[in-house]
């Protein structure tokens, strides 16, 4: 399985959290957008993150999973009741 990682840094901005988390959510949608765009073949993907700097400042931003570990931990999370229908 390869991992592409992909960064957008602002240096020498001063933004507020309420900024920081508004970019992220753009940010975030470009990337699926960008996923689209580039016929990215993509079985089973999962996509997990989060916006909020006050949860978890590590995991801030968007990752996408594929493959049985993306299937492997979509059933761990539906398993605890994070998954909800819609």
């Amino acid at each position: 399985m390869s991992r592409n990682e992909f960064r957008f840094v602002v240096d020498g901005v001063d933004l507020t959290p309420e900024q920081q988390t508004l970019i992220a959510g753009e940010i975030q949608k470009a990337g699926l957008a960008a996923l689209g765009t580039a016929n990215a073949k993509l079985s089973n993907p999962l996509t997990l993150g989060h916006g909020n700097l006050k949860l978890r400042p590590e995991w801030y931003g968007l990752w996408v999973l594929d493959g049985p570990f993306a299937q492997d931990l979509g059933q761990k999370i539906n398993d605890i009741g994070f998954w909800m229908q819609r």
